[in-house]
């Protein structure tokens, strides 16, 4: 599995991109990691430089994220989960029993939306899949159809251009199965939620959701991102995530990085 470290402070971040990202998804948070602080993001198994195992189920998606976050030293870890990213982390928590100081969940589902469920449905599902995410036209008219979620330089399907969509669809499958957080009560762990302020519905919908799971659980927007705040809302989430002294970079006029 590749493990991409940036920095070499004793504040240790461990990311989890969502579904059909890869280690790239973190680093434009990167120009404002404080000198205290050091990134590992990870290729999930099947994604980037990762191999994909035989037959990809749980486990070892959930193996990779537990080895990655045994290479962060120290106890002052948290945990950054990008979209479907979460329900991946917060099980492998669940799992394997481990601590962390913090957990920061960007624009996370809290449920499955039934148009994840119905991708998963049988032969018309997997077909649907193909024409909406592995076609360029269905790519144009999907990510054309979501503009009031994302900023007008946002492509929300770009991820999908160079990926391996089997996998990809694996991974929604296993989205599915984990679909439940109510299965997450009880982790013990520092909780920020992040969410774009044009999200969503389903994300929006979920915040009542991750308040029950977590009520210790702090629920920031960020002002004019929709569903990719890494990407639109970068200064705005890296504040809060390192700390208004982890500021190296100078902002954009919109307050994200250029």
């Amino acid at each position: 599995m590749k493990v991409e470290r940036t920095g070499d402070g004793p504040r240790a971040f461990v990311g989890v991109h969502g579904w059909a990202g890869n280690v790239r998804t973190f680093r434009r948070l990167y120009d404002y990691l404080p000198s205290d602080a050091a990134f590992y993001a990870m290729d999930l198994p099947g994604y980037g430089a990762s191999e994909r195992p035989s037959g990809l189920t749980l486990e070892p998606v959930l193996a990779s994220i537990a080895e990655a976050l045994g290479q962060a030293p120290g106890e002052d870890i948290t945990l950054v989960c990008n979209c479907g990213g979460a329900q991946f982390g917060l099980e492998t928590l669940r799992v394997y029993g481990l601590k962390v100081r913090r957990v920061a969940l960007i624009d996370p589902f809290g449920y499955c939306p039934w148009y994840f469920r119905l991708f998963t449905r049988g032969a018309f599902g997997r077909n649907a899949y193909y024409s909406t995410f592995a076609n360029p036209l269905g790519r144009f008219l999907t990510n054309s159809a979501l503009r009031k979620r994302r900023r007008p330089d946002t492509d929300l399907t770009a991820a999908f251009v160079h990926v391996d969509h089997e996998t990809v669809y694996r991974y929604l499958c296993l989205m599915v199965s984990l679909a439940d957080s109510a299965r997450f009560r009880g982790l013990c762990a520092n909780v920020d939620v992040f969410h774009g302020e044009r999200t969503f519905r389903a994300v929006r919908r979920s915040l009542a959701i991750w308040r029950e799971v977590f009520p210790q659980a702090r629920i920031h927007e960020l002002r004019g991102a929709g569903h990719e705040p890494i990407r639109e809302a970068t200064a705005q989430l890296a504040e809060i995530l390192f700390g208004a002294a982890g500021h190296r970079a100078s902002a954009g006029a919109d307050g994200s990085a250029p």
